[in-house]
């Protein structure tokens, strides 16, 4: 009997001996967290085996991670996948669609950042339009202004010309024909009289000053009808508009003269693109097509292409995303009380059973060492 209370005993010593260290062992992966001292000398086995390891353990945690788990391959496979394919094309097609629905404008998704967006375009705008002016009038200053204009335009100008000499005769036919003209004669005739004293004046003895004015007026009118008055007039155009033409750009417009232009063009420009009427038009308004475009075959043709692109240039994309270095970073910035926690919620099966494993060795080696010492 007292040689099975001995070999029992051995037994039970045995097996708790074996499952309390299991238990210890498992402890000290984490505990204590810190370094412990007695005296000023450091406590073995402190701090526990992972928070003494945590920096080389994240480290190796994200390097099996972007080698092992998720590589370029791994991520390159599951674009290729046709079922992401299919929800990358009904996630776009359905934005579009609320975009459609919703009558979304830039200036919705503008107002949402608080960003003065029209101010800030049409200030670029002005401003743009300003030093494309300047660098134009530096570059073409000495130029003639005739090499300047488009050769359409100057065609039409120089047809133009040949209307200029018969306007300008209907126009003074018109005033001779005026009421305005025949007060403006009849004023310069008196006149004429009074400085030319009594001599001419004696001409009003014969003609009364309406007759005069009248007189004046037809020969006047028979003048400019003269074939040589036109071809005079027609000279002097043509001079005038040849001397315009063949003049250089500073002379036309001057550096005062252009920086008032300037800031009218300006302006006139950013007014008349009017960028407030795209921010508040509707994005379907605005680009029908490429709605149209998408709802068709072009949300297909945008993901295989995006599919593609990403697919070619995955390696890149995560070697600058320093994936391993994010893991690491992520994991050392948990608690170690949290980091235990989740493993311990992990394997916690496995560990209570590396528990009783030790509680089963420690009884089957307490078993054999009473065996052992009872024939001993």
């Amino acid at each position: 009997m007292s040689t099975i209370l001995t070999i029992i005993s051995m037994m039970v010593i045995g097996a708790i001996i074996g499952g309390f260290t299991n238990f210890i062992a498992i402890k000290m992966l984490f505990h204590p967290y810190h370094e412990k001292r007695l005296f000023g000398y450091k406590l073995p086995f402190t701090p526990g085996l992972i928070p003494k390891r945590r920096i080389e353990l994240s480290e190796k945690v994200g390097e099996m991670v972007t080698k092992h788990l998720l590589t370029p391959e791994v991520f390159k496979e599951k674009l290729v996948n046709p079922s992401t394919q299919h929800v990358l094309e009904d996630t776009i097609k359905v934005q579009f669609d609320t975009l459609k629905k919703k009558k979304y404008t830039i200036q919705h998704f503008v107002d949402r950042i608080d960003y003065p967006l029209e101010e800030k375009i049409n200030n670029t705008l002005n401003t743009t339009i300003q030093q494309k002016v300047d660098k134009y009038y530096e570059t073409h200053k000495n130029e003639q202004l005739q090499s300047l204009i488009p050769v359409e335009i100057f065609e039409q100008l120089s047809q133009q010309v040949n209307r200029v000499t018969p306007e300008i005769l209907t126009k003074i036919d018109e005033y001779l024909s005026s009421e305005k003209g025949e007060q403006d004669i009849h004023s310069m005739v008196e006149e004429f009289f009074e400085q030319k004293g009594k001599m001419v004046g004696m001409i009003q003895m014969f003609m009364t000053t309406e007759e005069i004015v009248d007189r004046v007026k037809k020969e006047l009118k028979n003048v400019i009808k003269q074939e040589k008055i036109e071809n005079m007039i027609d000279l002097q155009v043509r001079k005038q508009y040849e001397k315009w033409m063949s003049k250089p750009l500073e002379d036309v417009l001057t550096s005062e003269r252009k920086d008032k232009a300037k800031l009218l063009i300006a302006e006139e420009l950013t007014h008349s693109i009017n960028v407030n009427r795209y921010l508040n038009t509707p994005l379907y308004e605005l680009v029908p097509n490429l709605f149209v475009y998408m709802e068709g075959e072009g949300t297909e043709r945008f993901i295989e292409y995006m599919i593609r692109k990403v697919g070619d240039n995955i390696s890149l994309i995560l070697e600058r995303m320093k994936l391993a270095e994010l893991i690491k970073g992520q994991i050392d910035r948990f608690e170690l009380s949290y980091l235990e926690k989740l493993v311990i919620e992990i394997s916690n099966k496995e560990l209570k059973l590396i528990t009783l494993l030790g509680f089963v060795l420690g009884g089957i080696i307490g078993l054999l060492q009473g065996i052992i010492a009872i024939f001993v």
